[in-house]
């Protein structure tokens, strides 16, 4: 039996967390993380997982253009 139990907490153990190691810090989880993105942390904080068309074309604008992020974000 406790053979069994440590088996188990190995098995589980062994397998990660997530499924995507580091995700909750990139933009809708598959796009930049928040500090490669231009309009930084607070852009991020505030519409980083909104994963609406909007945010995305607005993500897109501001990769290109970062003057453009106190208007696309807010």
């Amino acid at each position: 039996m406790k053979a069994m139990f440590v088996a188990a907490v190995l098995a589980v153990l062994a397998f990660p967390a997530h499924a995507d190691e580091g995700s909750a810090d990139h933009w809708f989880r598959t796009g930049l993380a928040w500090y490669e993105h231009p309009c930084g942390l607070r852009a991020f904080a505030k519409y980083g997982h909104t994963d609406t068309p909007e945010v995305r074309k607005a993500y897109e604008i501001t990769k290109r253009d970062p003057s453009q992020c106190s208007v696309l974000f807010p």
